[in-house]
C-alpha cells in the first residue's frame, strides 16, 4: 500500500443533484442505501431493468481488454457481478474485487464461497475509490459498474484509476446514461421517476434509497459528458458502446503508454 496521498482536486458535489456539496453528504448516505439493500441488490438490479443488466454485464466485459495476464481491479465491485462475469467469459490472471459497502461484500464473498470465480484467485478488499490504497501502475484493467455516479469526488476518483493503471491499461465503466431519442429520453425518465422507487419498495419494503438512486442517474453527465471526463483526467482512446437504447452505456478508456 502508499501512504496517504495528497489530492489537488478536492472538488466534490452533491451526486443526487450535481451541484457543490461537503463530500460527506454522499458518501456517508451511499454507505447507509447500499448496507440496506446490499442482499436484495441482484433482485432489484434483475427485475428494475427487466433482465437486461445481465446483457450490459456481458457487453462490458466482451469489450474489455481481459486477457489470462491481466491483473484486474474492480471498483465499487458490489456484490460481484463484474468480477464473476470477468470469471465466466474472460478469466483474468487475478482480481481484487472492492467495494466502499462492506455490506456488499458480504454477499459477494458468499458467491466465492459457492465457486463463481471459477478457479481466477479473487481477493475482496473494502476500498474508497476516490483514494485507492495501492502502489502506482499496479493494473492492466480496472472495472467499474454503475460507481462513478455515487462518488462525489469524481475527478478524484478518475485520477486515481488513472494512477494506478499500468501504462496501456485500460477502465472500462458501465453506466447509466441519456437515451439520444427524445421520445425514448423521456420514457426513461419517467420510469426513473416512478417506476425505479416502485421496484426498490418490492424489492425492500423501502422507497427512499431508490428514490436517490433515480435521482443520481438523472444527475449523471450524458455519453459525452463523461467521456470528456475520461479525457481531462488523462485517458485516451475514449470509446462508448450504448446499450437498451442508451439507457446505459459501456465506456472503455486507455492509460496512455
Amino acid at each position: 500500500m502508499t501512504e496517504s496521498k495528497e489530492h489537488t482536486n478536492e472538488h466534490s458535489i452533491d451526486t443526487a443533484t450535481g451541484e457543490n456539496a461537503p463530500a460527506e453528504l454522499s458518501s456517508d448516505r451511499v454507505q447507509k442505501i447500499f448496507t440496506d439493500i446490499a442482499w436484495d441488490y441482484e433482485r432489484f438490479n434483475r427485475l428494475s431493468s427487466f433482465g437486461q443488466y445481465v446483457g450490459w454485464l456481458e457487453t462490458l466485459i466482451d469489450n474489455s481488454p481481459i486477457t489470462s495476464d491481466s491483473r484486474m481491479l474492480d471498483i465499487a465491485g458490489g456484490t460481484g457481478d463484474v468480477s464473476f462475469m470477468a470469471c465466466s467469459r474472460k478469466k483474468p490472471k487475478e482480481i481484487i474485487l472492492s467495494d466502499y459497502t462492506p455490506a456488499m461484500l458480504e454477499v459477494a464473498q458468499e458467491r466465492l464461497d459457492e465457486g463463481e470465480n471459477r478457479g481466477v484467485p479473487m481477493e475482496l478488499a473494502v476500498v474508497d475509490g476516490q483514494d485507492i490504497p495501492y502502489e502506482d501502475d499496479s493494473f492492466d484493467i480496472i472495472t467499474m459498474s454503475y460507481g462513478i455516479r455515487n462518488m462525489p469526488k469524481r475527478e478524484q476518483a478518475l485520477s486515481e484509476m488513472f494512477r494506478v493503471l499500468k501504462p496501456g491499461g485500460s477502465l472500462c465503466v458501465l453506466e447509466f446514461s441519456t437515451p439520444p431519442n427524445p421520445l425514448m429520453r423521456l420514457g426513461y425518465r419517467l420510469y426513473l421517476r416512478w417506476g425505479i422507487p416502485l421496484w426498490g419498495k418490492f424489492c425492500t419494503g423501502d422507497a427512499s434509497g431508490f428514490i436517490y438512486l433515480a435521482k443520481s442517474i438523472k444527475a449523471f453527465p450524458d455519453q459525452e459528458g463523461f467521456a470528456q471526463m475520461l479525457r481531462e483526467a488523462g485517458f485516451t482512446d475514449v470509446e462508448w458502446t450504448n446499450v437498451t437504447f442508451g439507457v446505459a452505456a459501456v465506456h472503455i478508456a486507455k492509460k496512455p503508454l
